[in-house]
Formats: C-alpha cells, sequence, structure tokens
C-alpha cells in the first residue's frame, strides 16, 4: 500500500518522529477540510446576498411604481389631447359644411386613438418593450393623421375663402354713384312716349358731375359714344359678369384700363337719350340684362339711399 511519510525534526538533538499516513486517507483529511471551508464560506456569505437581492428586488419595485405613474399620467394627457382633437374636428367639419365643402372626419370614428394599456398593468416588468414602443407608434401616427385631415380641411376652408374674398371683388355690389332711384329694373311707362317699354337697368338721379364709380374690379372694354347710351363705360369684371354707365357726361378712364372697387370713371350727365341728369346702370351676368338691385349693398348709397322718384309714378 502506498503512504505518506511525515517526518517531524526538532531543532535540537531530539528524537525526530516520523508518521506513515495511507495515500487514501491523506486524500481523504484534505477533501474534508475544503468542504468544511466552503460551508463555512457559503454559511456566512449567504445571508449578505439575500440581503443584497431583497435591496435589488425593492428598487426594481420602486421604479416599476414610478414607470406606471408616469405611463397613467401619459395616458391622461393623451386622452384629453384626443378629446381636443375630436372638438377640432367638429369644428373644422362645421367650418367646411358652411362653406359648401364636404366634410372630411363624419364616418370616420375608427380614428380615435384609443389607450395604450399600460396603466392597467399591475407589474411593467412583464411587458414586452417592442410591444409597448409599437404602440406609442401606432397613437402617434393616428394622431399625426388626425393632425394632417385637419390642415387639408382648413386649407380647403382658407383656399374657398380666398376665391370668395376675390370672386366678390368681382361682383358689382357697390353702388356706382349717390343718388335716388328715378327708374328701376323691369317694365315701365316711357318718359319719352308714355308707352309700356321694358327698362334695362336703374336710373339713380343727382345733380350734373357728380361722381360714377366701378362697381366692381374690372377691365374696360368700351369707353366712349354709344348711341342711346350716350357717353357710356363698359366694364367686365370675370365670373361672367359685366356693368354699363350711360349717360355720363365725363369719362375719366380708358378702353384696356383695369379698374378697382370704387374706382373714379367719370361724372353724371344726361348725354344720349335721356330725360334730365342721372346714370343709366345696367347689369349683365351670364349675358343676360339682370336687376342691379340683386347685387347692390343698401348701406353703399350714401345719399337719399331707398328713396325712389318715378317720374310721378
Amino acid at each position: 500500500m502506498k503512504e505518506f511519510t511525515v517526518k517531524v525534526i526538532p531543532p535540537s538533538n531530539r528524537r525526530v518522529w516520523q508518521i506513515s499516513i495511507p495515500v487514501s486517507l491523506f486524500w481523504t483529511v484534505h477533501v474534508g477540510a475544503g468542504l468544511i471551508i466552503i460551508f463555512a464560506l457559503v454559511d456566512i456569505s449567504g445571508p449578505l446576498t439575500k440581503a443584497a437581492l431583497k435591496g435589488e428586488i425593492a428598487l426594481l419595485k420602486t421604479q416599476n411604481k414610478s414607470l406606471k405613474q408616469n405611463y397613467v399620467r401619459l395616458e391622461e394627457k393623451l386622452g384629453q389631447f384626443d378629446g381636443k382633437l375630436v372638438e377640432l374636428q367638429e369644428i373644422c367639419d362645421n367650418v367646411l359644411i358652411l362653406n359648401s365643402l364636404p366634410p372630411i372626419f363624419q364616418g370616420k370614428e375608427n380614428l380615435s386613438m384609443g389607450g395604450i394599456g399600460l396603466s392597467e398593468a399591475d407589474d411593467l416588468s412583464g411587458v414586452d418593450e417592442s410591444s409597448m414602443t409599437n404602440d406609442f407608434n401606432i397613437v402617434f401616427s393616428q394622431v399625426e393623421l388626425k393632425l394632417n385631415l385637419l390642415k387639408s380641411g382648413f386649407y380647403r376652408v382658407v383656399e374657398k375663402m380666398e376665391n370668395s374674398v376675390q370672386k366678390w371683388e368681382h361682383v358689382p355690389t357697390i353702388w356706382p354713384a349717390d343718388g335716388w332711384i328715378s327708374s328701376k329694373f323691369g317694365w315701365r311707362k316711357s318718359p319719352f312716349n308714355g308707352q309700356r317699354e321694358f327698362h334695362t337697368g336703374l336710373d339713380i338721379a343727382n345733380m350734373p358731375s357728380t361722381p360714377i364709380k366701378a362697381a366692381a374690379n374690372g377691365y374696360v372694354v368700351f369707353a366712349g359714344w354709344f348711341g342711346v347710351y350716350g357717353n357710356v363705360i363698359m366694364i367686365e369684371h370675370g365670373f361672367g359678369y359685366e356693368t354699363r354707365y350711360g349717360h355720363m357726361d365725363t369719362i375719366g378712364v380708358r378702353k384696356g384700363q383695369y379698374v378697382s372697387k370704387g374706382q373714379y370713371l367719370g361724372t353724371m350727365g344726361d348725354s344720349g337719350r335721356s330725360t334730365g341728369t342721372h346714370l343709366h346702370y345696367e347689369v349683365i351676368h351670364n349675358g343676360k340684362l339682370e336687376d342691379p338691385m340683386k347685387y347692390l349693398i343698401p348701406e353703399e348709397n350714401k345719399v337719399l339711399r331707398g328713396v325712389t322718384r318715378l317720374h310721378g309714378q
């Protein structure tokens, strides 16, 4: 049998001690001592490790609670923002309808953002990060879609209003001269022969040299003498509108000139076939003579507005 021999030699001339230990016993002693040391270390470090784990778990719970509170506040703000967007949608649709434009959001209830659902989770540690990110991306995509639709709707309203304003400037809405109405549009008794005739315009009477102004923006297509009209100005305004100003005394514009609404054209007279100083004013729309009173704003006639003198009628 193999064995280890251990000798103990004292420092003086004393007796030398010698012990023989079998190899198997030697390794048994060493292994046993190692196990004793390991168990002792585990027994000492165990409480320390448990305490560290408890501290880490407590920290994670605190962070989890803080995250949940943040997500609850975020979802509340998203809900409030969605409510404001819904109000804007209703306003946008109403404005579109008022401007004779089709609404954008009616029938699109599925555009509601909804919620993320994180506020309902007790433990966020089990929530998948990629799924959470995807939910937020969906919500913000819906917000972006709503905002783009709102922008598109309001742009359409602005464009319609700009076109309306532009068109309004070309519609003959202001009185071409101050004065009183001496003869209306339509059938009347002729002041020349007493017979029934159709009067093609509106006669506005006043003192000689009363200023005459353009009823709307447009281009002068004729300025000069024109038969029974005498001195006359004809203006094309666009959008199918044309106006004529007859029996003028002086003409202050020329053919081809662009005039603005309210711009001076000349003075009132009695040129041509006339019974006295007045302006014979005509409105043509899409080639058809129309009653100028359909377009004139009453407040624009600053002198004797609403007064009519039908030559004794």
